[in-house]
């Protein structure tokens, strides 16, 4: 076991080899590999200082941090296409390359990145405090978890058998985001409920199946696979659920079962991202197995199209600022995280990515980019805007930590947090308190429901004599040797 002096001099090793590395990179080849190389390792040496700061803060593994995890996801996002650009270059048929970037702009960007991650890692530090989980989470009061469970895999096949049935034929990924437009309102909306409450449920799911680990520690691998399996191919090659699944599965076997190294976190990265590039080769196929093994080695090592994602919008809307074309933009988009708490997810008037594809790619059925903090930044205040974005994230994320800390022995203060430390990238790709709207749209009415489940008695001499008595007893409240007895 490495202390944590040995774990700051290996740290500090590897980013001084990682920057004599890239000053004889930067020397020694072309002139514009410097304009990706410099961000690129300025951000890698943000995540190695936070993570040395953070263990020295909390004195223990980091895995389960919230912010460790979204600050790996920024790098992923920066380094990932600074590498694609010296690499394999501009995809010609790629959105990016319409823009006809100067190496030196790409360069500015994915500074804005270091900027973005640099706040966030500051306002986490801040926040975050000393405390921490001193062991593994040990469940109490599990006499009620498998009712709990059979509630949740049934409402769980009724969503998807519902969002199945109420379908319309799909051939293709894009298809897929347009399968309930055909619905009246009211079915549509019902759907919509559906898709939900499978999305927080398999939240619950995990937690439970977790909560009993070595009851159902042979099955809880089958339960994973099955969910990736089935969202991947019922979406023709979405992979952001099955991503999210996986977290959620990482985090609860941190906690409850053994603790996660960084590197079992680094090793598991790497291949949930060779998996996943894969996964994007084949729906470009639309899955034409036969023409997978020379599809995947032309690929060969250029990394997948998502890693973009992030970096293109920004990059357009900064291009769009600094040459004064921005369109023009109502003032309650900039609430848009409060507004939609209040509103059903079809209103989009003030939408930042809805106001985006109005106006950039008004012919697309769905918007095909997203938006994130960043790219939100160039809207409004530019590189002051987009400090003060990421610093309010960061203490957005340790504040959701600290009450994690306060709740953990809480089967529904576990479940709050994992889904949040889960869904954290899609805060990268959307907006800074993006969490408000899942856990109460996704997450709350499920958490109601498991509490009903758990909490609601039936009297069995009441059923037998043809009546039913329900009582709202709390679960902690029941001793199991009296139910037994009866």
């Amino acid at each position: 076991m490495l202390t944590l002096r040995h774990r700051s001099a290996v740290a500090l090793l590897l980013l001084t080899l990682v920057v004599a590395v890239g000053a004889v990179l930067a020397v020694t080849q072309r002139g514009d590999l410097a304009q990706y190389l410099a961000p690129s390792l300025a951000s890698i040496g943000v995540l190695v200082g936070f993570s040395l700061l953070l263990w020295r803060q909390v004195g223990s593994d980091i895995f389960g941090e919230l912010g460790s995890l979204y600050v790996g996801f920024i790098v992923a996002y920066t380094v990932v296409p600074a590498f694609a650009f010296v690499v394999t270059g501009l995809d010609e048929g790629g959105p990016l390359a319409q823009l006809l970037p100067e190496a030196s702009e790409l360069g500015k960007h994915l500074w804005r990145h270091v900027l973005f991650e640099t706040g966030v890692a500051g306002g986490y530090l801040l926040l975050r405090g000393r405390r921490t989980v001193p062991g593994l989470i040990i469940a109490s009061g599990t006499e009620r978890d498998d009712r709990t469970l059979l509630v949740a895999v049934v409402v769980i096949a009724v969503s998807l058998a519902s969002t199945t049935l109420l379908s319309a034929p799909v051939s293709n990924y894009y298809e897929h985001y347009v399968r309930y437009d055909h619905l009246p309102w009211l079915l549509h909306k019902f759907v919509s409920l559906c898709i939900r409450f499978s999305l927080g449920l398999y939240c619950l799911l995990l937690v439970f199946l977790f909560r009993n680990y070595q009851k159902y520690k042979l099955i809880i691998p089958v339960v994973v696979a099955a969910i990736c399996t089935y969202e991947i191919s019922y979406s023709y090659g979405a992979r952001i659920q099955s991503l999210i699944v996986l977290l959620m599965a990482m985090c609860l076997y941190h906690f409850t079962v053994r603790k996660v190294s960084l590197k079992m976190a680094f090793v598991a990265g790497v291949g949930m991202t060779a998996l996943f590039t894969v996964v994007e080769v084949m729906r470009l196929l639309q899955f034409d197995w036969t023409s997978a093994p020379s599809a995947v080695a032309e690929a060969g090592s250029k990394p997948a199209g998502e890693f973009l994602s992030v970096f293109y919008s920004g990059f357009h809307l900064y291009t769009e600022r600094a040459q004064g074309t921005l369109p023009a933009r109502e003032w309650p988009m900039f609430f848009t995280d409060i507004i939609s708490l209040f509103t059903f997810g079809s209103f989009t008037r003030w939408n930042p990515m809805d106001w985006y594809t109005r106006n950039y790619v008004p012919d697309a059925d769905v918007a095909p980019f997203t938006l994130g903090p960043i790219a939100d930044s160039a809207m409004w205040g530019g590189e002051a805007d987009l400090v003060a974005r990421a610093v309010v994230n960061g203490l957005f994320f340790a504040f959701l930590m600290r009450w994690f800390l306060h709740h953990k022995d809480r089967w529904w203060g576990l479940s709050v947090y994992v889904y949040c430390y889960a869904t954290c990238i899609l805060t990268l790709k959307y907006t800074v308190f993006l969490h408000l709207n899942l856990i109460e749209k996704n997450l709350v009415p499920v958490l109601l429901l498991v509490q009903a489940a758990r909490t609601l008695r039936f009297s069995k001499s009441a059923i037998a004599d043809g009546r039913v008595s329900v009582s709202a007893v709390p679960a902690s409240d029941v001793d199991p040797a009296a139910v037994a007895q009866r």
